[in-house]
């Protein structure tokens, strides 16, 4: 009988977002951009960055593409 676990090597949902949001903080601020400007800059509340950063909440896929572009990086390189 074949085991239908997840493989238990993968990461979960939480830690992918967390993931994300570390990169997105990242490179925020090695281009030296507080999130307020950033925020501002992109078209998105700061609050809403900020729950993206700390990995809280899902990114839709449109506020994503207005990160990597602010940022100046593609989505793959986001993701990747």
């Amino acid at each position: 009988m074949q085991d239908k676990r997840p493989y238990s090597g993968a990461m979960n949902t939480d830690q992918r977002r967390r993931k994300l949001g570390e990169r997105i903080r990242a490179e925020r601020e090695q281009q030296s951009i507080s999130q307020r400007s950033f925020a501002l800059m992109i078209g998105i509340s700061q609050p809403y960055l900020s729950a993206v950063e700390s990995g809280a909440i899902s990114i839709g896929y449109d506020n994503l593409c207005k990160i990597a572009d602010g940022l100046g990086v593609t989505v793959a390189e986001l993701v990747s």
